[in-house]
């Protein structure tokens, strides 16, 4: 039912959980983040906290698109729901000359994003020059709107880097690869993210709209995905309770003769690998 259907600001969403995934890599999040005291407020503003480049920690979850820039500012406006249109890419162009001026900032310390759910159509990439210069980056030398970088999450390649924001692509089998290509160790190293993850698996729709009648926002999200993982500790199998763990929590809570009588049940198992091995080369 239309009438049910919730109010969402999808770019308080993926601007959560970007903060929550960049958190320990020293790149601040803000959402609807004003650029004038009297001008609209940009969808997701990323700041690189310090030095002149990425560093190899931060380009291993920043996007394609972002991540090869050396700019410390990086505006970016999510269109969800709606295609792109030219008026969007001339917003976000606008965003850039204004937040350069307050800022007092060079060119070449910001860069201005459209990250999009939807494949913007072929014909309108034509009209705005927009080429693809690597799977999923869009770039035009067209004057004014040149700078404008243009991310289509149903094309990115579905790879760590790429995986959060591929979360919020259109196309449902998108979705489910950036799923797949998350780095389960980002899990062990948060617990907040690995709820948030779990939180969006479950409030999006085939149709990738949220399917709930209440308003959603980042903070139903996360206690939504925390009920969940106390869901799986409790009725889960050992794999699924054990899965985005590192091996210190694994190992959290075993006394000093359970480790050690671990350590050789698995060399046990190693052995007994390393035989079956031989014998196969024997027999070959």
């Amino acid at each position: 039912m239309a009438g049910n259907r919730a109010r969402v600001q999808y770019h308080r969403l993926l601007g959560s959980g970007m903060r929550l995934n960049l958190a320990t890599v020293r790149v601040t999040v803000t959402t609807e983040s004003s650029i004038l005291s009297e001008s609209p407020r940009v969808d997701i503003l990323l700041l690189r906290r310090e030095g002149r480049s990425w560093t190899r920690e931060q380009r291993a979850r920043l996007p394609d698109g972002i991540r090869d820039s050396a700019a410390a500012h990086v505006l970016v406006e999510f269109k969800y729901t709606e295609s792109v249109t030219e008026d969007g890419i001339l917003r976000a162009a606008a965003y850039d000359l204004f937040y350069r001026q307050v800022q007092k900032l060079s060119k070449e310390e910001t860069l201005p994003v459209v990250l999009s759910a939807k494949t913007p159509q072929k014909s309108r990439l034509a009209a705005w020059r927009y080429e693809e210069t690597q799977r999923g980056v869009f770039r035009t030398q067209l004057p004014f709107v040149g700078r404008v970088v243009l991310l289509a999450l149903n094309r990115l390649p579905a790879q760590a880097n790429n995986a959060f924001v591929k979360l919020f692509a259109s196309r449902r089998q998108q979705r489910e690869a950036g799923f797949d290509a998350l780095d389960r160790d980002l899990f062990a190293e948060s617990t907040e993210l690995h709820a948030y993850v779990l939180g969006l698996s479950q409030t999006l729709s085939v149709k990738g709209e949220v399917n709930m009648a209440e308003e959603l926002t980042p903070e139903k999200v996360l206690a939504y995905g925390k009920r969940m993982r106390e869901l799986i500790f409790e009725t889960g199998t050992p794999e699924e309770r054990l899965a985005g763990l590192g091996p210190e929590e694994r190992l959290a809570g075993l006394s000093s003769e359970e480790r050690r009588a671990l350590l050789r049940l698995l060399q046990d198992e190693l052995d007994a690998g390393a035989d079956g091995e031989l014998s196969g080369r024997d027999e070959t």
